[in-house]
Order: C-alpha cells, then sequence, then structure tokens
C-alpha cells in the first residue's frame, strides 16, 4: 500500500459519470444480449470518437444476478453529539462510481404474444420486488426493458399490447413510465439512443434528490462540525459533477477550500489530513477551471494552494511525506496543464507545464534527501518497529487519517519509523528522471533551450547516482559540446570533470582518453598536480591498463575496463577543433608556387598549450587535390627545431633557409615543453603529385600513446584568426608567421614561341616585332616561330588560332592568299607536326579585317608527350579516399569551397604513358584604316543632285583619302556599274597611278551615268536570263562566276543623300550576314557615320579576292548588283545600288595585292518631262567653227508644244549660223544645231537655251511647268566654255 500523498487516488482522477447498473443480461450465452450490450457501451459499429461526440456521459455495469448493493446506513436525526474521525472516506466516491448505480435496468425477454406470457410475467414480478428489496432505502431508479423480437405497432392500434402492458406494470408494482419496449431489429442503435436519454433522465433526478438530501444534512450542522461542513460541500460538488453541472461543482468545491483554509486549526495532528483534502479541492478546483476556460484562475488557484502549505511540514521525522505531497502537487498541476493545452489552450515560454514537471522533480529530490536524514535519526534512536507485522494496521478509512493513537509518542514514534523504512522502498531516480523527461520535452517545445540543457545535466546526474553510468555518459557527451560552445568555463569543467567520471565508471575508453586530454587546458579550474594525475593516469589507458588502482575500482569497473581495452580500436580520433586549450598546430607550405622538378616543403609550428609537458608520437600534415579532395596525401614530419618565443621564429622566418645544424631529428614519444614553440618540416619530391595541380592542407594531426592504443588529435588546417589581438607582436602566430594553406604545382610547358608581324624584320630583342601596321582589307602575315628547347622529343605539335566570339563577323584567318576564290575561317589550326629536342618550325597565317579596331586573337599552343608517371615516395604515403576518421563533416564543405589554380597549361593524361599540354596565349594587334571614300552625284554643270531623271547625263565624283600612315603603291582604281546604268566611254579611262601614297593624299574620279529605266523597270538576272531565250541580244565580255557563289548585295540606305559603302571582298557573295563599313557623304561634303548591325557569326566564308569575279558580269565593267551588307540598321529598299567602286592596291615595296571595295548607293530616279543633250567639242580655238548641238527628246506619249529659243547674250564675241527658234516639238526627237565660231580667248559664255510650253497651242500648261522646263535646262546644259589661242596652222 502506497503513502496518501505520494500519488492522488484513481477514482479522484478519473471524470465522475451516472453509473447505470443493467440485470437480466447473459452476455455469455446469448448473442442478442451481446449485441445489447456492445450497443450500450459504446462498443457496437462505432468509433470512440463519435461516441464521444454522440452518446451521453454515462457509466454502464453490468450487474450479475446475485450482486449485492451496499447497505444504507442508518439516518442520523441529529448532528450535536457526532464527532467524525475524518473529512473523507475512501469508498465513498468508490461507491457513487463503481457499486451503487443510479438506476437499475432489467432487461426481460417477453413477447406480447408469448404462449407462457402468465408464468414470465409472475418470474418478471418476483425479479423486480427482489431488487426492490435489495434496494431498500434508497433512492435508485428501477425500470423493466421488454426484449422482443419485432417493433412494436403504434399506440392504440396493438389491444393486446396495452392490456398486457397494463397487466405486466400492475404485476410488478411500477409505473408505465418505468417500461420500455426494445425491439432488436437492424435499427437497434437508434432505440438504443432514445432508452439511454430515458435512463440519462432517470440518473439526473436520482443525482438531484441525492444533492437535496445532501443539503438537508448541511443545512442541520452547527459551527462545531467544520469537518462535517467540508465533507457535505466535497459530496455536493462531487454530485453536480456527476450531473455534469461544473459551474455548480466548482462553486461547492470553493466553499469546501475556504473552509478548510479559514476556519480549521493546524497542527501535527491533523497536518496531513488537511493536506491531503486540501490536494484533492485543489486538483477538483484547478480541473474544472481548466476546463472552463479560465486557466489564469486556475494557475493563481495552484499558487495560493502551494504558498499556504509550502510550509506546514507536520512532523519532522516525516519530512519527506511533506516534500512528497509538494511533488504530487506540482506533477498533477503540469499534466492538468498538458491536457488543457492538447485542448486548445495557448501557453507562453514563461508558463507552461514544463516548468511544474521541474519542481515536481525539485521535490523528489528533496523528499530523498529528507527521507535519508529521517531514517538516519531514527535508526540512532534505534526506534525501529517490524514493518511486516504493523504496515497493514497503519492506515484507517479517511483519507490522510493514520491508525495511531493520538498522544502516545511510543506508537508515534513506531509510526514513523515504520514510514521510514516503507519509504526506503521508494525508487527515487525512477521518479525524477519520469518527470525531468516530461519537462525537458516541454521547455523543448517552447524553445527553452538553455533551461533544456540544464535539466538535461540534472538527468545526467540521477542517471550517475542511480549507478546507469552509461545513460549519464551519454546525456553529459551530448551537453558537452553546447556548453564547450558557450564557453562558460565553470560549468563546462563541472560537466567535463562529471563527464570523465562516467566514462571511467563505465570503461568508455575513447570518452575517458578524450575527456582527459581537453582536462589538460588551463581555462579548466584545477592544480597543477591534478593536471599531472589526469596526465599520469592517461598513459596508464594508453598501456592498455585501468587508470585506477584496483583497489580504487570495484570489481565490476575492473571487469569493464579489462573488456573495453581488449576491444577498442586504436587510434581514437579527437578533434581539436572542439576540444582547444591543449595543442595548437599550424602549418603552412614554404613557396606559393613550386616547379614539378622541385621539392615541396612544409612546415609545422606546434606549441603546449597547458602548463604539464606532452608526449606526442609524431606529426602528419593531410594534404587534399583541389579538383579532386577524394585523392589526400599524408606527409609525416621528420626533423624540427625548438623556440622559446615567436621572436626567434620570426628570426629564423626571415632567412631563406633554416640552418642545417639547428634541425635535429622527431623522435617518437617526444617530449615537448610548455610555452615553446616547434617548428616541424615535411619535404617531399613535387613530382609525384600531378602536374597544374593545387595542393591544400587540409588536416594536421599529432599522435599521441604507444603501439598498443593511441590517439589522432587532429585539427583542421584553416588558421583562425583571434579576434582578440595582443598590442605586441610577440604573441600572435599570424603576426609573425606567413601562413601559405595553398600550393600550386606548376606544370612545364616545352615550347616557346616568337611572332613576327606583319611585312617587317624581327627583332632579335624582343619575342614580338611589329614593323607594319594592319590595315583594312588587307591580308596581314603573321608567323609564329615554334621552339623546341628541352631534351624531350615532342608529338602532334599543333597551333591553334581563334577570333573572339564579339568579331568573328568582322576578324577572319586564313592560310591560303592565292589569286581567286578563298576560305576564311574564325578559327584555324595549323599541324606543326614533330619536334626534336632543340628544334624549331614556323607557322605563317593571314588576318584579316574589316574594321578599324584592336584585334585580340586567342592562340593555343599543343603538343603529346611520352611520361611515366611516377608512384608516391616514400615520404607521402597517398589515401584512395577521405574517411570519416580522416575528414570531419564540418571540414569537407570548407575543402570543396576552395578555388583551383588559374593556370595557362592544361594537362590532359590520355593514357598511362602519354599526355597532352596546352596552352593559351593571346595575340594583340591594331587593325588601322585604308581608305576613307566619298561618293556624290552631280549635274553636268557641277550642281549636287536630290534626284535622277531617266535618260539623263549626270556625274559620279569618287574621292579616296589615304588614311595608312605606310606608303601605299595604288595599282587600279575602276568602277562596276550596275546593269541598269550606261558609263560613258570617256568613263572607261582608267587613271594611270605612278606616286607612292601615304596618309593624308587624296585622289579623286569623275564618272558620267545615265540610267534608261525607272527603279521599277530595272532589269534584274532572272530577265536578262529570259532575254537571251528569246534573242542572244547580250553578249558577256566576262565570263560570270558559278550559281553556286551568286549572292545578293543589299542597297544602303539612302535618303536624298549619295552614299559610298565600302564593299569587303569577304561578303560578295556567300552570307547574307556579312560585316561592311558604311559612310554617308551629303551635299556639303560632311560625313555621318551608321549604326552597326552584327549577325550571327560563321565559321568559314568563300570569298572572292577580285569584285570582278565576284560580279554576274554582263558588259563591259556592267554587272547585276542586287545587294549589300552593310552595318545600317536600317535599310532603304527605295534606294537603288548603283555600282562597286574598287581600289586595287599594295604596300611599297611588298608584291602581295589587295583590294578594297566599296558599294554606292544610288539616289531616286523619276520620268523626266523631257530629255535634254548637249553636244559640244573637247577643245574650242578662237576663229574655228565650232559645232554646238542640243537635243531635245520627248520621252512622254503626247505630243510636246514647245517654243526653244537659242539666245546669245555678247554677239561680239561670236559668230552664230543655224536653228534659233522651234515653234512645235511633236516628233520623238529634235536637234537643235548651232555653228559657233569664238572670236577671243578665255572663258566664254555659250548661247543660252531658253523652253517654254506654247500655253496658246496647249492651254493646260501653266508657268510653274515652265520653271521645271527651264530646271532641266540649267541642269544639261553648259553655260561658258575656255577657248584656246589659234593653233599654229591656222596663225600661219
Amino acid at each position: 500500500m502506497t503513502i496518501d500523498v505520494t500519488t492522488l487516488p484513481s477514482e479522484l482522477l478519473v471524470v465522475p459519470h451516472p453509473l447505470i447498473g443493467f440485470c437480466g443480461l447473459d452476455v455469455a450465452r446469448q448473442s442478442v444480449h451481446k449485441t445489447i450490450w456492445d450497443a450500450f457501451s459504446g462498443s457496437l459499429q462505432r468509433k470512440p470518437a463519435d461516441r464521444e461526440r454522440d452518446r451521453a456521459a454515462v457509466q454502464y455495469k453490468l450487474l450479475p444476478a446475485n450482486y449485492e448493493f451496499p447497505v444504507a446506513k442508518p439516518k442520523r436525526t441529529s448532528y450535536e453529539w457526532y464527532h467524525p474521525k475524518g473529512i473523507l472516506k475512501r469508498n465513498w466516491m468508490l461507491k457513487h462510481l463503481h457499486v451503487l448505480p443510479s438506476v437499475v435496468v432489467l432487461f426481460q425477454d417477453i413477447e406480447w404474444n408469448d404462449s407462457q406470457w402468465t408464468e414470465k410475467q409472475v418470474q418478471c414480478a418476483a425479479i423486480v420486488q427482489a431488487l426492490k428489496n435489495a434496494l431498500q432505502e434508497r433512492n435508485t431508479r428501477l425500470c423493466l426493458v421488454l426484449l422482443q423480437k419485432s417493433a412494436p405497432l403504434p399506440p392504440g392500434e396493438d389491444m393486446l399490447a396495452a392490456e398486457r402492458a397494463a397487466s405486466l406494470t400492475s404485476a410488478c408494482g411500477i409505473t408505465s413510465k418505468m417500461l420500455f419496449i426494445l425491439p432488436h431489429t437492424e435499427h437497434l442503435m437508434g432505440y438504443t439512443l432514445r432508452l439511454e436519454s430515458a435512463f440519462l433522465d432517470m440518473a439526473q433526478s436520482y443525482y438531484a434528490l441525492m444533492s437535496k438530501r445532501i443539503r438537508t444534512h448541511r443545512d442541520q450542522l452547527t459551527a462545531a462540525h467544520t469537518t462535517l461542513k467540508i465533507r457535505h460541500q466535497f459530496k455536493l460538488g462531487f454530485v453536480a459533477e456527476m450531473r455534469q453541472d461544473f459551474s455548480t461543482a466548482q462553486k461547492h468545491y470553493f466553499q469546501a477550500y475556504s473552509n478548510n483554509l479559514d476556519e480549521i486549526r493546524i497542527n501535527d495532528a491533523n497536518c496531513l489530513e488537511i493536506k491531503t483534502v486540501a490536494g484533492f479541492l485543489n486538483y477538483k478546483l484547478c480541473r474544472l477551471m481548466f476546463k472552463l476556460k479560465t486557466p489564469r484562475d486556475a494557475i493563481k488557484q495552484f499558487i495560493i494552494h502551494i504558498e499556504k502549505f509550502k510550509t506546514r511540514v507536520g512532523f519532522k521525522d516525516l519530512a519527506f511525506e511533506h516534500h512528497a505531497w509538494l511533488s504530487t502537487q506540482h506533477a498533477v498541476f503540469g499534466e492538468l496543464f498538458y491536457e488543457a493545452i492538447k485542448n486548445g489552450l495557448p501557453a507562453l515560454q514563461t508558463q507552461h507545464p514544463g516548468i511544474y514537471f521541474q519542481k515536481a522533480a525539485e521535490y523528489v529530490i528533496k523528499r530523498r534527501q529528507a527521507a535519508k536524514e529521517s531514517y538516519e535519526t531514527q535508526l540512532s534512536a534505534n526506534n525501529g518497529a517490524n514493518a511486516e507485522s504493523t504496515a497493514a494496521n497503519l492506515y484507517t478509512e479517511f483519507f490522510g487519517v493514520r491508525a495511531v493513537k493520538t498522544g502516545d509518542p511510543l506508537a508515534e514514534q513506531q509510526a514513523n519509523m515504520l514510514l521510514s523504512e516503507l519509504e526506503r522502498n521508494f525508487n527515487y531516480s525512477a521518479s525524477i528522471i519520469a518527470l525531468l523527461g516530461q519537462a525537458m520535452a516541454q521547455f523543448k517545445i517552447y524553445k527553452c533551450l538553455r533551461f533544456r540543457k540544464k535539466l538535461a545535466i540534472d538527468m545526467a546526474e540521477e542517471y550517475l547516482q542511480s549507478g546507469d553510468h552509461a545513460k549519464a555518459l551519454t546525456l553529459y557527451s551530448l551537453m558537452l559540446p553546447d556548453y564547450r560552445q558557450e564557453q562558460w568555463s565553470t560549468i563546462f569543467s563541472d560537466v567535463l570533470l562529471k563527464t570523465l567520471r562516467c566514462a571511467l565508471l563505465s570503461a568508455s575508453v575513447a570518452d575517458y582518453i578524450a575527456c582527459s586530454i581537453e582536462a589538460l587546458a588551463l581555462r579548466h579550474q584545477g592544480e597543477q598536480k591534478e593536471r599531472v594525475l589526469l596526465l599520469e593516469n592517461l598513459w596508464q589507458v594508453f598501456q592498455c591498463v585501468p587508470p585506477l588502482p584496483k583497489a580504487q575500482l570495484t570489481p565490476e569497473v575492473q571487469a569493464l575496463w579489462s573488456s573495453s581495452l581488449a576491444s577498442v580500436k586504436s587510434p581514437i580520433p579527437i578533434d581539436l577543433d572542439k576540444i582547444n586549450g591543449v595543442l595548437q598546430l599550424c602549418a603552412s607550405f614554404q613557396q606559393l608556387q613550386v616547379n614539378n622538378n622541385d621539392v615541396l616543403q612544409l612546415q609545422l609550428i606546434v606549441r603546449v598549450l597547458t602548463d604539464v609537458p606532452l608526449r606526442i608520437r609524431g606529426f602528419q600534415v593531410l594534404l587534399a587535390d583541389v579538383a579532386n579532395p577524394q585523392q589526400t596525401y599524408k606527409l609525416e614530419a621528420l626533423k624540427y627545431t625548438c623556440f622559446a618565443n615567436l621572436l626567434e621564429l620570426r628570426k629564423q622566418q626571415q632567412q631563406t633557409q633554416p640552418q642545417q645544424q639547428q634541425l635535429q631529428l622527431y623522435e617518437k614519444n617526444m617530449r615537448l615543453e610548455p610555452d615553446c614553440y616547434y617548428q616541424l618540416f615535411c619535404s617531399t619530391e613535387a613530382s609525384q603529385f600531378n602536374e597544374n595541380t593545387q595542393l591544400s592542407i587540409m588536416r594536421l594531426e599529432a599522435l599521441m600513446g604507444t603501439d598498443q592504443l593511441g590517439a589522432v588529435l587532429s585539427c583542421s588546417a584553416n588558421f583562425a584568426r583571434s579576434p582578440f589581438r595582443h598590442h605586441t607582436r610577440t604573441r600572435d602566430l599570424d603576426d609573425n608567421l606567413s601562413i601559405n594553406p595553398i600550393c600550386y604545382i606548376a606544370p612545364t610547358f616545352h615550347l616557346s614561341t616568337q611572332t613576327n608581324l606583319g611585312h617587317g624584320v624581327p627583332d632579335t630583342a624582343t619575342t614580338t616585332t611589329t614593323t607594319t601596321t594592319m590595315l583594312v582589307n588587307e591580308y596581314y602575315p603573321v608567323v609564329t616561330t615554334i621552339s623546341n628547347m628541352y631534351n624531350v622529343y615532342l608529338q602532334n605539335v599543333c597551333v591553334h588560332i581563334s577570333v573572339p566570339m564579339e568579331l568573328r563577323n568582322s576578324v577572319f584567318l586564313t592560310t591560303d592568299v592565292t589569286s581567286g576564290r578563298q576560305k576564311l575561317h574564325s578559327q584555324i589550326q595549323i599541324d606543326v607536326g614533330e619536334l626534336s629536342a632543340q628544334s624549331s618550325n614556323n607557322a605563317t597565317y593571314y588576318i584579316f579585317s574589316l574594321l578599324e579596331t584592336e584585334i585580340k586573337l586567342q592562340q593555343r599552343l599543343s603538343y603529346t608527350l611520352d611520361v611515366e608517371r611516377s608512384a608516391a615516395t616514400a615520404n607521402a604515403s597517398v589515401l584512395e579516399s577521405n574517411s570519416a576518421e580522416t575528414t570531419p563533416e564540418h571540414v569537407k564543405p570548407v575543402l570543396g569551397s576552395s578555388l583551383a589554380a588559374i593556370s595557362p597549361v592544361q594537362i590532359e593524361y590520355l593514357d598511362e604513358t602519354r599526355v597532352r599540354k596546352s596552352r593559351e596565349d593571346s595575340l594583340t594587334l591594331s587593325c588601322a584604316g585604308d581608305f576613307k571614300f566619298q561618293a556624290r552625284f552631280y549635274t553636268l554643270n557641277r550642281r549636287p543632285l536630290s534626284q535622277i531623271y531617266r535618260g539623263e547625263n549626270f556625274l559620279l565624283r569618287a574621292n579616296m583619302e589615304v588614311l595608312a600612315k605606310e606608303q601605299l603603291e595604288i595599282l587600279d582604281s575602276y568602277f562596276i556599274c550596275d546593269h541598269n546604268l550606261v558609263q560613258s566611254n570617256y568613263s572607261f579611262k582608267r587613271k594611270k597611278y605612278s606616286n607612292k601614297y601615304c596618309a593624308g593624299d587624296q585622289l579623286e574620279n569623275v564618272i558620267v551615268l545615265r540610267t534608261n529605266a525607272t527603279l521599277q523597270d530595272w532589269l534584274t538576272p532572272r530577265d536578262m536570263e529570259r532575254t537571251k531565250l528569246n534573242d542572244n541580244k547580250f553578249i558577256s565580255r566576262l565570263t560570270p562566276a558559278p550559281p553556286a557563289v551568286l549572292e545578293s548585295i543589299s542597297p544602303a540606305p539612302n535618303a536624298n543623300k549619295a552614299q559610298a559603302t565600302k564593299l569587303p571582298n569577304t561578303l560578295t557573295i556567300i552570307n547574307n550576314n556579312n560585316l561592311m563599313s558604311s559612310s554617308l557623304q551629303s551635299e556639303d561634303g560632311k560625313l555621318e557615320e551608321s549604326n552597326n548591325a552584327l549577325d550571327a557569326p560563321k565559321s568559314m566564308r568563300v570569298v572572292f579576292n577580285k569584285a570582278l569575279e565576284a560580279v554576274q558580269a554582263t558588259g563591259h565593267c556592267r554587272g547585276f548588283i542586287k545587294g549589300a551588307y552593310t552595318l545600317a540598321a536600317t535599310v532603304n529598299a527605295s534606294s537603288p545600288t548603283f555600282g562597286v567602286f574598287c581600289i586595287r592596291w599594295r604596300r611599297a615595296g611588298v608584291k602581295d595585292e589587295n583590294e578594297s571595295k566599296f558599294i554606292i548607293s544610288g539616289l531616286h530616279i523619276t520620268e523626266p518631262p523631257l530629255n535634254i543633250y548637249c553636244t559640244i567639242e573637247e577643245k574650242m580655238f578662237v576663229k574655228m567653227p565650232m559645232a554646238f548641238k542640243v537635243v531635245l527628246k520627248n520621252p512622254t506619249p503626247h505630243v510636246l508644244h514647245l517654243i526653244a529659243t537659242l539666245a546669245i547674250s555678247n554677239t561680239d564675241n561670236f559668230i552664230c549660223s543655224g536653228h534659233k527658234q522651234v515653234r512645235k516639238l511633236h516628233l520623238e526627237q529634235h536637234n537643235l544645231l548651232v555653228d559657233v565660231s569664238k572670236l577671243q580667248v578665255g572663258w566664254q559664255e555659250l548661247p543660252v537655251l531658253t523652253l517654254e510650253y506654247n500655253t496658246k497651242a496647249d492651254p493646260q500648261k501653266n508657268d510653274s511647268q515652265n520653271a521645271l522646263l527651264d530646271e532641266l535646262v540649267q541642269r544639261a546644259l553648259p553655260k561658258r566654255v575656255f577657248v584656246l589661242p589659234p593653233l599654229k596652222q591656222q596663225s600661219k
């Protein structure tokens, strides 16, 4: 039997429900009765959640046939002389919850038409009478339920049923309201719910009458009956709960609690009973307050309750009972709080169930201490009692009242001793751990993590005290990193020492070694002799001996240590990144970059941070390839030197190499003194690593222990700079040492190049010689000399040159500059072949550019070489992959995020014996302009043109300006006009270029052109082919290009302006996405630049070196030029292309010829009202007749009525004869011929032609149209002529 105050009774913890008893159901033998019982109890075709929602809160009990009901006590007429022995009886709640039903239901199988109706009626009446006799003096309700197979008929229809029902109720002595019919058909659940509602009404009337009777008894009490008042108030509250009237129940409980506190005087004799009943009432109050959604009132009530009884200890020898009572109160309230939260009540960090579970655990700890002190005190007084003989007689029928004679000291001492002995059987650790576990779960939910850590430490201490050292070690180990990170030295030291103790008692070798090493740090509180003792015990473990002598260890612990040392795996990994303050390690490469044939050297700085010397077996450095972190290498430190302080180390670092006489061999288990700096050296051949590899220091390891058992103390190579800096440089390591965590293994490239640009002579002093500047439209030669200066044989040597993506449409490469058709590329590859030792070879290619820009070519040299990949040397062992013991998880992301070395040399291993090496370089050169070209259109009298009339002669003035700084030789220039234009014979006389031209020199060509069709009537290549099929009228003087290479040249935009577009030799004719420079020339001669438009890059183009080979020729310097590729953003389709102007040139002293081409975009062509042509001699002499002929041509189908007049302004200078006036012009053509003889030398005025419409003959004409005729005359006829002196023959 448990003590009253340790736990609350189960009948108090359950929710009270009305009790209804069933009689007459044989569920074991009759299936119908079993089905009916299941329907009422809620287990038939209904889930528990549905039952709680739909069914009433009723408790059913199946009563056997011989069930004995509790006998009613005799009623008291007065309570004047009644003095109860206690407040609450133990059996009262049990009786009304599980023993005495409020309603008894008798089930009988009787049909209305049963043949044995009389016998069954008599039998039923006898059973009912027996139940009445058993329930004598009780107010329990009784009812009868008839089980029938068929559903009853509506009232008034079944006369037999009405007659026999009246007979049955009369025989049983019950009313008709106490008789029910239950058909067991398919609608059984519906009938069950209706009956349940009727039963609940009867139960409510029973409990109402019970409350009335209790209230009557309470009213008879006097002021002296305080305990009876508390009892009756408790009963009223309990009955109200049975009736589901929670507000009334709370009121009665509160009145009972108030009377208990205010009216009863508490002493040692009744203290236990008062606290027990007060705990019951407080539990009921808090539960109802939570249920009625008033949690603040519940918390307030609990706080008041604890404050009232916190100091009510009672007997001092039984103080543990008081702590048990406080623990129970807090634990039960925490459970109530938790249930309320599950039902939707919100909680806070400052108020949640975990706080009360934690307080309950604290009171259990106090309970254990008080029980221990009480037992020792009573044992010293030798007042022990026989627990087995007196334990059964210790409790009475009232809660909190013991069967001890009041006022008898000896009996009280014996009872106290008995209780102390019973208390020793209580499992304190299990209770404390359970409560702390509940509290930790709540603190985790409400994110009180720091307090949760404290509870975990308390739980670990409880496990340690209970002897479960393994679980205690687990909890301590989990909490140790958190307190280590927070750097609370006092708390962490205490936790660390307790962890060490758990590791010792549980024989955990790895944890004992780790904790022992960490406990050597100076930040942990303790003296030096304690650390020396720890170190001695640690070395005993390294020697596979238990750390303490056998006399200090129990046999069980000795056996655990023996088995653990026999099965431990060596070495044991210890992470120094977590355990700091013992050993400081820092590694650095001697050089940031080493060649493949050099020696790779590292230095390792070691310092002992504690005040006891350490014996380290050896040091190792783990290297990793940044590009392949899974491949690691391990180097061992073989030599060392020692320094007393950082200043000496700094002086040694300033030397190029350490002095050889100071280096000593590192011996195993060498003793490292505190506060000294040890510099250790690791070296290995760099040839064992792959070339073009970036090595990174990944981990540093220190081996500690013996051959049998050891530990690996490893840390990350990432040096963490301390945020606290000393005011002097003698204490910070990174201020005195250059830390290089990465070293690059530079590859050996066996090829060297020397590039010669242009047509100059290479300079031996420099690797690149530029004597000439590259020009636009020039095939610029580049000669690259590739040399092998090593004693190796190189194969598959090749040079790959490529143009940047942004210049793919304007810069091209080629190795073929033969005349005629060529192929240009955006990238080329020149295969040099093989190069023997100490040999060289040349690679020549040409650059062609369409833009004046800076060109940066990408050049890649590659070759293959036969090699032998050497294995790792003895100094460096290769690890195939990183295991968890080699590289901790928190270090791997750091290594993966390192940047690989950027090297121009790339290495690719083809197989085990062949390797391909390549290096990328860049070649930068500037491209300057060759010519500045301008094309302008004029009339015959040198006036600028804005539009052209069909059939009109006009001038094309091609102006060229040399932009190249070097001297150029212009070999030829010519104009290829479109087939729809006619070029005069005078234009075919090509200009002779004999001089050498340089920057600033200007040249000009004048060409006379005429078109006989408007733009809409221009002939196309398809029209010409169709015409050739009809009659071979046109005979081509030039062989046309193959159709496969013919493309269109789209016209460049021009609006009322003459345009000249530069035509490079790459765009004529293959691709529609060519790149060309274009220029616009206005009437005043100012240059306007157009935008650039880049198309998709092409890797190769087929081009022609000469423009005549690219144009589909149709006559002498005539061809179809259908389109042009320009940089213009928009293209004006209405502006035609008049032709291509070509300039063939070369550099002075160079044989290679180049050709610059410019597309001439024309003007708009309109239909004229009249064509006027003028013919005059090329040279005129004094007094020699000259024929001045004016041809008037009517291009329209209509008759023109014109008046043409030739007038001479100064008649003294001329002698004229011929037609001077025409009145009518209706033919297609009419000639005005005048013979003019000049009488003076110099510029002389020519006859002036005047045209006007004859308005009398053609009234539709007006003055504006006459002005148009005057404009045509001004455009076509010259005004002056220069007269030369007479010839010698004439003068003679």
